[in-house]
């Protein structure tokens, strides 16, 4: 588990080292307790009309309970880490100067005695049931000293009465300190669980995101895999033409005029070997993403080129309408191509027997509108809202994942466009693209934030 994430836990549900801003609610009663004993102490010792000596001593005392409190607040504000062992010394204080209080001040009849039970509420509170429990025989103990003198004089039942209360308190206070502590406890194993449960679940969305995108990657793969036999066959015309070439060479040599025919067309059909490789191991790559212009025309020409020799061995005829000076869209032209591909694939696995696939590319205001229609077997309707769902798919095993339009669908949201199908069974397909146009206020505003897509069936 990260060990900043479980100390700023730690930190927010209260436990940890302590700082300045992070005393709890009873460091602050505290404090405010001792306030409110130095501001009524004073007055009483002000208002209260004792002995001329009496009041001189008593005043003494209370200066010096004045500067103690003072020095040990100080002490807590500087080294918060030791609050517990400052309050300890701080609390045997209080008794020895709540025990002189009483005595001089009357003892049975003084009305200090109260202070006991706020000393006693906080401190019970602070340490729990049995410490508290101690802390009332203790305090019991105090006040029957300063009271040692008036003994014999005294209503029992009166006594026995405030130090009842005084054990009535602690009980109380110190009980419910315990549950709170103990729902403070539960409360922590609770964050901390599921701080572990938060850590294994960004480990397991990790794991999942790269499992997406190798299984995407292998979508891609089998794509390509449909194509690469027949294009082998593609490959092995030039190849032929390359070896009839040279054999005429060969037996020809005296005639340069022949020669370098020959070998402008040995040239000529390695370049198509080489550009049918080149577009096939460019599109096989894993490209991160890359925004930039691009010319939707281009990359339908060349995905077109791409799959050139299966629309021909199927008997598909290909039709392009592509407007003039269509703008540039913002947009990444590997993930596009691979949109296109992978709806012009379908089209063709859609049109066994041949058929006719028409290519449209249009401006439509501050949008390009692609549409790329077959005239195939269709989609059932029972089929047509399930289509872009991931693993959907209706080929056998083995060919396709079925992840094709569902990867094609998160690209086309990522351009911030939108995917709209018409199908009729028996009639053919309509897969319409629109995908925003890249003005420069657009290309400013992608930079804050993309706008969420949709697509419809």
């Amino acid at each position: 588990m990260d060990t900043l994430k479980l100390s700023s836990l730690l930190q927010k549900i209260g436990i940890g080292e302590r700082s300045i801003e992070g005393l709890s609610i009873v460091d602050h009663a505290f404090m405010l307790m001792r306030g409110i004993v130095i501001t009524g102490g004073f007055f009483w010792l002000i208002l209260h009309p004792y002995p001329p000596a009496l009041k001189a001593w008593l005043i003494s005392l209370f200066l010096v309970f004045i500067i103690y409190s003072l020095i040990i607040h100080g002490l807590i504000f500087t080294w918060p880490g030791k609050i517990e062992t400052f309050y300890l010394i701080c609390l045997t204080l209080d008794l020895i100067f709540t025990g002189v209080f009483i005595k001089l001040s009357g003892g049975f009849n003084s009305i200090l005695f109260l202070v006991i039970y706020p000393l006693v509420a906080l401190h019970s509170f602070y340490y729990g049931l049995y410490r508290g429990i101690a802390l009332s025989a203790i305090v019991s103990l105090v006040y029957l000293i300063s009271l040692y003198s008036q003994l014999g004089l005294l209503q029992w039942t009166d006594l026995v009465f405030r130090i009842a209360i005084i054990f009535l308190i602690a009980g109380f206070l110190g009980f419910i300190a315990e549950k709170e502590r103990r729902d403070r406890n539960e409360i922590v194993k609770a964050q901390l669980k599921l701080v572990s449960l938060q850590d294994d679940l960004e480990k397991a969305y990790k794991h999942l995101r790269d499992v997406k995108n190798q299984v995407e990657q292998s979508e891609k793969l089998a794509s390509i895999g449909r194509l690469s036999a027949e294009l082998a066959h593609e490959i092995n015309n030039p190849l032929d033409g390359i070896k009839n070439c040279l054999s005429v060479i060969k037996r020809d040599t005296e005639d340069p005029q022949l020669k370098k025919k020959y070998l402008e067309l040995i040239d000529e059909a390695l370049c198509d070997i080489e550009n049918a490789v080149r577009d096939l191991l460019d599109y096989a790559k894993r490209h991160e993403p890359k925004l930039e212009k691009v010319d939707v025309t281009g990359i339908l020409q060349r995905t077109i080129a791409m799959a050139e020799y299966k629309l021909q061995k199927t008997g598909i005829e290909v039709e392009t309408e592509f407007d003039d000076d269509i703008p540039c869209i913002f947009g990444d032209p590997h993930q596009l191509q691979e949109v296109f591909f992978n709806i012009i694939l379908n089209a063709i696995d859609a049109m066994p027997k041949g058929g006719r696939l028409t290519i449209e590319a249009r401006g439509l205001g501050n949008f390009i509108d692609i549409k790329i229609m077959d005239t195939g077997i269709g989609i059932p309707q029972e089929d047509l809202g399930n289509i872009f769902q991931p693993f959907h798919t209706t080929k056998p095993l083995g060919e396709g994942t079925g992840l094709g339009l569902s990867v094609s669908l998160e690209i086309v949201k990522k351009h911030s466009g939108t995917i709209n199908v018409y199908s009729e069974v028996g009639i053919g397909t309509v897969f319409s693209i629109t995908l925003p146009i890249a003005l420069q206020d657009k290309l400013h505003g992608r930079e804050e934030g993309k706008k969420e897509a949709r697509y419809h069936i």
